[in-house]
Parts: structure tokens; sequence; C-alpha cells
């Protein structure tokens, strides 16, 4: 990794009198920031290379139009009269410029209805096959993430990380409508910042792009030493504005000589697990029949759709490429994913390694970002420079929750899994003082009876007092919000009563837990209570009323019932299917999301928020099932069929997916899987 400093150049700078005006021909830049001086300074004296071979594209309708005045010398791409004829609507770039190009379009949909724009890029190989083209023609494509990369779950806050793949492709930022303005800035101060001869070479090399991601990347705020360049913090697949350090960023490209130029790495899978089969290992429409969303030199992409528990890879980066002829040095990293999970072992030289991994259940940031994608990131140096990263990723379905065995057998597979967090709002909010004031041991609600029995008596504590403690705030929001006369005062109180309230939420308990994370984990061992709703239905169904929640409630505790781990009695009261002791792992989660539901939409609306119906995913990624699989071995440990639990009712298949209408031992009849237009829900049959 280069390292560049700025002390000499910001004593040149001083000696210049910038008040000078340039002649508008000369400028690279109007900007009369550091990095435009840096800029204009730079061409002047003939060491970069400016903006005339560089053409930009805004696709959006000039909805987050790049301000074109601010670098004079940069060419607009105009649309020729063959698309004005089409009336090619804004939107994804569609076609692959013979430009060195760089555009974006800042629009997307919400997550549910389509979302960003990269996301409809990475749900099919044809896209993602696109953006390798583009990549490697010098063009370059900014879109804000806009829904598709927030903390929540099904929408509720957010919908986590929903991007299937992580790309050298694209810049994806943080935000909606207008984010991707830095990154623009950015990318083009350090375009114009490369020394003349090194982007002439660049882009006829067609390695423009490539080597900009790698100065980026590397130039970034988080990324401080060489060691740092291989984590994760440095790939995100979507990046945030105050991350950028621009000027770091312009003083790479500006050293970067054509003998310093990175290498690109182009990535070949030479072997894999055999291919799961359709039908048996797993069930989508006939159009799909591997696992396969993009085998790209740059990224190697797999939806992770069969059953077995591992996958083993063995891929190839000697079809990398160094411009300078020099010798090339590999690094393999793990980027997300649990290292436990995931074994990578190259050869003595580094360019190529065995990648064996295991499905991963949801992987969870300290920010709180869901996402259910394992990214390996694979650089190379040629002593000088390192290059941007080649990606091999995986995505774990989110709306399929897997039980296996130690070993590695596959005991369930749940293919309409639930909301596994309880829903706690910030640490700041001020619902914490009423769940605080459900700790005091002369409340009567059975929610508060329930919580104190789990939550350790320290936490318990803890909970009241900040009510106590900070009762006389909340009061005083209270009157300062009631008068006309005092009510600019509140924003300054309510600040004040977060901040309290926030320090003393995320306060430590004796055994080094915050109050937080003992809170959420009593609302899970609440859940977890086999008997949490069966043995105070009555209550928690008037709960359920009064919340105004009645409805959601039914349909949770129907799908408990649908899933066979819920029973209603002659007398119309709902039981254990099996008692505690005989329930599988897939039944006690089954349980866990139905329990999670009865505290967020009875015992707790008040306090907990979350979604309480099924994972939503991508139904350009795969087809919905409501229907749980629990799988069958004889005693030498070969698979013989599995029983499929849905609507209430099992059918039972044998080991090579086909129908059992009479049962183990009976006939075998092959079955056809549709799509029922109705619900989206993926329908099976006897063919």
């Amino acid at each position: 990794m280069q390292n560049v400093t700025r002390t000499g150049i910001r004593w040149r700078l001083a000696t210049v009198f910038f008040t000078v005006a340039l002649q508008a021909g000369a400028q690279v830049t109007t900007r009369n920031d550091t990095v435009g001086r840096l800029l204009n300074l730079w061409f002047d004296e003939g060491s970069a290379a400016g903006l005339d071979r560089i053409t930009y594209e805004n696709r959006d309708g000039a909805h987050s139009p790049l301000n074109t005045a601010e670098w004079p010398q940069l060419h607009v791409y105009q649309p020729t009269e063959e698309e004005k004829k089409l009336g090619a609507a804004p939107g994804a770039a569609m076609m692959v410029r013979p430009l060195a190009l760089i555009g974006n379009a800042s629009m997307a949909a919400p997550a549910d209805k389509g979302g960003s724009i990269p996301r409809l890029y990475e749900a099919s190989a044809s896209g993602m096959n696109f953006l390798t083209n583009q990549y490697l023609s010098n063009n370059l494509f900014f879109y804000p993430s806009h829904q598709d990369h927030l903390p929540g779950w099904n929408g509720v806050g957010g919908w986590g990380d929903l991007y299937p793949t992580n790309t050298p492709w694209v810049i994806i930022s943080q935000g909606s409508s207008g984010t991707d303005q830095p990154f623009l800035r950015a990318f083009l101060s350090a375009t114009a910042a490369l020394p003349r001869d090194t982007q002439r070479r660049l882009i006829s090399a067609r390695l423009l792009m490539p080597v900009l991601q790698s100065l980026f990347r590397q130039s970034n705020k988080p990324v401080r030493t060489q060691e740092d360049y291989f984590t994760g913090a440095a790939h995100p697949p979507v990046f945030r504005a105050e991350n950028i350090d621009e000027e770091r960023f312009v003083l790479a490209a500006h050293s970067l000589t054509q003998f310093a130029i990175p290498p690109l790495v182009a990535l070949a899978v030479k072997s894999e697990s055999p291919e799961p089969q359709n039908g048996r290992d797993y069930f989508e429409l006939p159009v799909i029949n591997n696992e396969k969303l993009s085998d790209s030199p740059c990224v190697i992409a797999r939806i992770f759709r069969g059953s077995a528990f591992r996958r083993e890879l063995t891929v190839s980066a000697r079809r990398s490429n160094d411009i300078g002829g020099h010798p090339i040095q590999f690094h393999w990293a793990l980027l997300q994913g649990d290292a436990h999970r995931v074994k990578i072992e190259p050869t003595s030289d580094g360019s190529e390694a065995q990648i064996t991994l295991a499905w991963h259940p949801e992987i969870r940031s300290a920010a709180g970002l869901a996402s259910h994608r394992v990214d390996i990131g694979v650089f190379a140096t040629n002593g000088i420079t390192w290059s941007a990263p080649a990606f091999i990723t995986f995505f774990m379905l989110p709306n399929e929750l897997r039980q296996y065995r130690d070993d590695g057998q596959l005991e369930e597979i749940n293919y309409e899994a639930g909301n596994p967090h309880p829903g706690l709002p910030s640490s700041n909010d001020l619902r914490w003082l009423n769940l605080g004031h459900k700790m005091s041991p002369s409340e009567p609600s059975l929610a508060g009876k329930l919580l104190r029995d789990v939550l350790p008596e320290a936490a318990a504590k803890m909970l009241l007092d900040t009510a106590e403690v900070l009762a006389a705030k909340q009061e005083n929001l209270r009157k300062l919000n009631a008068d006309i006369q005092t009510k600019p005062q509140a924003a300054a109180a309510l600040s004040e009563l977060e901040t309290a309230l926030r320090q003393r939420v995320e306060a430590s308990l004796p055994d080094g837990k915050t109050l937080r994370e003992v809170v959420q984990n009593a609302f899970v061992k609440l859940a977890e209570k086999p008997d949490l709703f069966t043995a105070n239905q009555s209550t928690i169904l008037t709960a359920a009323k009064n919340s105004g929640n009645i409805t959601d409630f039914f349909a949770a505790r129907q799908r408990a019932l649908d899933f066979r781990v819920l029973a209603e009695d002659d007398g119309g009261h709902y039981v254990l299917l099996r008692k505690p002791k005989q329930l599988s792992a897939g039944d006690i989660a089954v349980l866990r999301d139905f329990h999670l539901s009865v505290l967020a939409l009875a015992l707790f609306p008040e306090f907990l928020e979350r979604s309480n119906k099924p994972a939503w995913v991508d139904p350009r990624l795969t087809t919905l099932k409501a229907w749980r699989d629990l799988h069958h071995y004889d005693n030498e440990g070969r698979e013989i069929g599995w029983t499929r639990i849905t609507n209430g009712r099992e059918y039972e298949f044998d080991a090579e997916g086909r129908l059992l209408p009479d049962g183990p031992g009976g006939r075998a009849v092959p079955v056809k899987y549709a799509r029922d237009e109705a619900t989206g829900h993926l329908l099976f049959a006897p063919k």
C-alpha cells in the first residue's frame, strides 16, 4: 500500500498566490478548497492529467445532477439520435459506453418493490455480466442504497443488508437521493489528479476503474494500516460519505506512476461441490437449476440453495495480470462471516485457494445491521501497490432457518422463518421509562410479573431506578410541551432526557453486560418458555384485543398451528402438540417466533416494536414456501427422506424428492412445483 504524505504538498500550496485567476480552459475545477487548488496547481505545472478525456453521464433525469460547471474540462454525455428515438427512460445504465465515463442515477424504489439500482443488477447473472463489462471498459456509476442497507427487519426500522453479493463494479452510497454526490466529486478529483501518462495508459488498458477503486478503498478513513485494507471495514457493499478522505485519495492518485499501477485480480473456479438438484436438494421453479449468480473474473457469487451443510470451491487467481509485468503476490481474506464456518487454504504461492464454507445463520453487526452474506476478498500486489479486491460471496436466503447436527447432518429447513429479534427500541427511547415502571413489585400486570421473573435482580432494580430518577425530567418535558409559551424549550429538555436515558440503558451491570443486553436476553428467555402462551392464553388474548393487534396475533398463532407446534383441543384451548422435552430444535424456533409475537402484540405492545410476519426475501432470488422439511436417516446415517409440514398437514417424501402418498415404504410419485400467482408461494403436487 502506498504511503502518501501531505506535508510537502501543503508547503507548495502555501507558496502559491491563489487569487491569481487561471484561464478557464486551464482549470480542472472551479473549486477553491485544498483539493481544488491542488488539482489546478498540478495541471498547470503539467503533472496531472485533468479531465479532458473523461465524460460524465447523468441517468436520473437531472434529479441529482453533478454541478458540471465546477469541472470545466469534463465532457457531458449527450444521447445519440438513436437513443432519443427510443426514448430511453432514466435509471440503470443499459449500455456500456466506449468512453472513460463516470455517471450516476440517484434513483431507487422501496426495498420490497425492487429496491436500489445495484440490486436490480445483482439479482441476475445477466446483470452481473453487464457490470463486469462496465468495470473493464472504463465505466463507473454511483447509486444510492436508499432502503437496502439499514438496521431493522422486514421494514421495521429498516430491512437489513439486502445485497446478495459484494462487488468492485459500482459505488453504492449509504442513504438516498444526493448521497452519491460526494463520491462523484472524489472520483473525479482522483481521476484528474492522475499523472498524464498514467491516466492515458489506464484508459488504453481499460484499467481506469479497477485502479480508482483500489486507490479509493485504500484511502478511506477506516484504513490506516495495510492490515486494515484486508478487512470488511475497507470493503463494505455500501460506503458512507463521512469515511471519504478526498485529499488522501487525490494524493494517492497523483503519486501513481505507470510503474506502480496495481494488478487486476482475475478469478476462475477450478472445481466445486456437485450442483444440488432442484426438487431434491432445494425447491424452486424449473428455470432455476444451480446456485450460481456470477462467475465473472471479478466476482464469484453463489446463492446457498442446496440442503448440504458445506460448500467447497477451488478458485484460481492465476489469470491475474500486472500491466508492468511485475511478479504478483496474493492475499485471501474473510471480510464478512464466521471464521469458524469458513476455511481458506491458499497454495504455497497464493495463486489458488480451496475454500470450505458452511451455511451461516444471520450475521449481525455491532451497529445492528443484519446480513445473510459471506464475503471473501482476493487481493494482488506487484510489490508496490495493492489491487482492488475481487470477491467470492455466498448469500443465505433470509427466509430459511436451518437446523444442522454437530456433524453437519441436516435436521430441518423452515422455509418461512420468523423474526429472531424481540424488537427493543433505541436506547434513548422514552418507552424504556414505561418498562421501568413495570419492574415495581406492586405493578400487577402479567407482563410485569413475567419479565420480573426472568430478569436478574440487579437489572430489574436498575430499570426501576432509571424510571424513578428520570421521572421528574419526564414530567417537566410534559409541562413544557403542554404550554405553547414554553414549547420552544421542550426540544432541549427532550435532548437532555434522552441523553440521560441512553447513558443508563447502555451502562454495564456487574456481569459486564449492558442493561440493554440483559433486557434483550430476558425477552428471548421469556419467548423460549414452552408454556408462555398455553399457560396464559386467556389473559394474552384479552391483551391482544385491547392493544388493537388481534388480527396480527391470530396470524402468528395460525403459523404455529400450520407448522404443527400448537394444536386446538376440543374445548377450544390451545396446547403444545408435543411435550416440552420432545420439542425439536425446529419446533422450539417456531414456538419462539410465535412467543416473540405474543410479547410484542399482547404483553408489551407499548415497548417492543418488530415485524411479526415471516422473513421477507427478494422474489427475484427465490420463491416463497410455506413449509418445514424434517429430514430422516437410517441407522447408517443415510438420508431416507423427509416429512413436509404445511397448513397443519404432513406429507412424506423419499430421499429423491418423490411424494409418498401411502407413507414410508409405499409407492413413490414424482412431484411438480409451480407458483401460485395469487399468493406468490410455491405449490407442490403429484405429476
